[in-house]
């Protein structure tokens, strides 16, 4: 089942969708009018991440949404439990700034961790309990840095994470909500098959819910894929920072820490 839609065709359709009140009236009495204030008044260009960091593919999801004609916002979960072994929390710790290509066209980056790994060790803290080195609410540091870089999330970024802790089945239950959301209030942005995990996750758990909501609803939710086949596999430059941020990161340490 193809469940993205071409990007060129993703601003029109969602605003063609949202004008039609009985489909939006659909979906949030599906939702129990369980509906962000932020999409009351039209749709919107969505990314979702643990926490809003202004990194490769949130630079891609930008342009995309400019392509698209869409406002961006950014729905969080920051009272996620923290795991080193998860790549993309793992990353949000160890940042990897790009440095340029080397002779084989390849990105290079430097990375600089900025919490203290030994500190954290086996405490089973949130990303929201998490300091940095210099003793700033790691999620507060993400959030300056994604304005410093991408001014426009200014108020665009909302923490979903009391939602999300209340649902029973919660990664059902958030795909159902956001997929729903999806079909005229929201284009969901996001890469589902960058791994084999990733496969057969989205072939055991997206894809029915998706059946479900056309079923229910009539259409599919409107999805676009970030990246390319292998971007990310490929190439650093997706989950790491570009080289003006490293400058913009010192600058703000030696400001704080005054």
């Amino acid at each position: 089942m193809d469940i993205h839609t071409p990007i060129e065709k993703a601003g029109d359709l969602i605003r063609k969708r949202w004008a039609n009140k009985d489909l939006r009236k659909a979906v949030e009495e599906k939702l129990q009018g369980n509906i962000p204030e932020i999409l009351k008044n039209g749709p919107v260009g969505m990314i979702g991440r643990c926490i809003g960091t202004p990194d490769g593919e949130f630079k891609r999801f930008l342009e995309l949404c400019e392509i698209a004609d869409l406002k961006p916002i950014c729905f969080e979960h920051i009272q996620d439990k923290f795991f080193t072994g998860n790549f993309t929390k793992y990353g949000l710790t160890n940042l990897a700034f790009f440095q340029g290509l080397d002779k084989n066209k390849k990105s290079l980056v430097v990375k600089q961790k900025i919490i203290d790994f030994e500190d954290v060790k086996g405490k089973n803290l949130k990303m929201c309990d998490i300091k940095t080195l210099w003793g700033e609410k790691l999620v507060d540091f993400h959030h300056l840095f994604l304005l410093e870089m991408f001014p426009i999330m200014n108020n665009h970024v909302i923490d979903t994470s009391d939602w999300f802790s209340k649902s029973e089945n919660r990664i059902d239950s958030y795909y159902n909500y956001v997929l729903s959301l999806s079909v005229c209030h929201l284009v969901l942005f996001d890469d589902f098959d960058l791994t084999e995990e990733d496969n057969k996750f989205t072939n055991e758990r997206i894809v029915p819910i998706i059946k479900k909501i056309e079923k229910e609803l009539g259409v599919k939710p409107i999805i676009i894929k970030i990246s390319k086949v292998g971007e990310h596999s490929n190439d650093p430059y997706w989950w790491a920072y570009p080289k003006e941020a490293k400058k913009i990161m010192n600058n703000h340490i030696k400001i704080f820490k005054c």
